[in-house]
């Protein structure tokens, strides 16, 4: 009986650990509507606290939505280098080499702990209006998560607007600035792993690993049409490209046709399509073409930029799009041809 009690136990915490509480997405900042079911109207995700950063004194602040803390100079290294020299500057913090401001845990950033960062409806910088940080150069500034898909490549944060892109890590002409990061997430909002695992240099993403751990068993296939992410809690229709090639707001015409049943809805009528972290919650940046886990269920992905429900400020024509070969994220005139994957749930 004993045997048998035993093993129930380590069967239930099995699954409570491939099964862990689904993680909350963050608002994007977007503030504005432009049409019914964008971002705007809709502002789906958890919101940010108020204040939303702490300025502790002593040369570093701490995001109260991610729990991180940052070097209040977001210019410290006082120059651009290249992805090496920016690891580099880093240890030497650690090592005492270079102003640590009493840590020696200090570390460049994820990807996904740069963008944390960003204020989808911000430009110049593209940071929360309130934030105290000083010297923002808006410029790129590097993270520690080299590109799946070219290895020679590392991703990169623009923080004039926040779009993300995968520069090379040795050429002089593409150098970028340096911004440190220490600590665990998890004050209100769980930042994932990147997905990244194979390593490059010391101090690197694929060493490190930073991040809430992400379910053994990311996707559930609901066998209805739909898909369930036990990552984030989100549901997205099972095939990817069920409506392609379209204007931005047809994308929002066709979901809307959904919910009022003209669409195939799989017996739910409360599609969106999904704002700029939603659709960013899927990208496994460990892969490329497409930048989604491996063994994921999806149908028809396509390797392509697909559209989010998120304006962007600077261009009141331009919207943000995910492009699924790898991940990269930029705004684009809604007159562009992209694809729509619609979503459902979460917070």
């Amino acid at each position: 009986m004993k045997k048998i009690l035993s093993c129930v136990i380590v069967l239930l915490l099995t699954v409570g650990i491939s099964y862990a509480a689904p993680i909350k997405i963050p608002k994007t900042g977007v503030a504005t509507s432009y049409s019914p079911g964008d971002d705007g109207a809709l502002q789906k995700g958890v919101a940010w606290p108020s204040p939303r950063f702490t300025d502790n004194g002593g040369g570093t602040v701490t995001d109260n939505l991610t729990g991180l803390m940052w070097t209040k100079d977001a210019n410290l290294a006082g120059n651009k280098r290249v992805w090496q020299d920016a690891l580099d500057y880093v240890a030497d913090m650690n090592a005492g080499k270079n102003k640590n401001f009493g840590h020696t845990d200090w570390r460049l950033p994820n990807r996904r702990e740069l963008k944390s960062l960003v204020d989808a409806w911000q430009y110049n910088p593209a940071l929360p209006a309130d934030h105290p940080f000083t010297n923002v150069v808006p410029y790129q500034y590097w993270s520690s998560t080299s590109h799946a898909g070219l290895d020679n490549h590392a991703w990169r944060v623009n923080m004039w607007d926040g779009y993300t892109s995968g520069m090379h890590k040795v050429y002089n002409a593409y150098p970028a600035m340096v911004w440190p990061v220490r600590g665990k997430t998890g004050s209100i909002v769980k930042l994932p792993v990147t997905g990244q695992t194979k390593s490059y240099a010391k101090g690197d993403d694929g060493s490190l690993k930073m991040g809430a751990k992400v379910p053994n068993s990311r996707f559930k296939d609901n066998k209805d049409g739909t898909v369930t992410d036990n990552l984030t809690g989100l549901v997205w229709t099972e095939n990817a490209n069920l409506h392609k090639d379209t204007v931005w707001q047809d994308a929002l015409d066709y979901i809307a046709d959904m919910n009022a049943g003209k669409n195939k809805n799989f017996g739910h009528t409360d599609w969106r399509l999904p704002n700029l972290n939603e659709l960013g919650s899927l990208i496994d940046l460990g892969y490329a073409g497409p930048a989604l886990t491996s063994g994921h269920p999806f149908t028809n992905v396509q390797h392509f930029s697909y559209w989010t429900s998120s304006n962007y400020k600077n261009f009141d024509f331009s919207v943000w799009g995910v492009n699924l070969w790898d991940g990269e994220d930029y705004f684009w005139g809604k007159s562009y041809i992209f694809n729509v994957w619609p979503v459902r749930g979460g917070q």
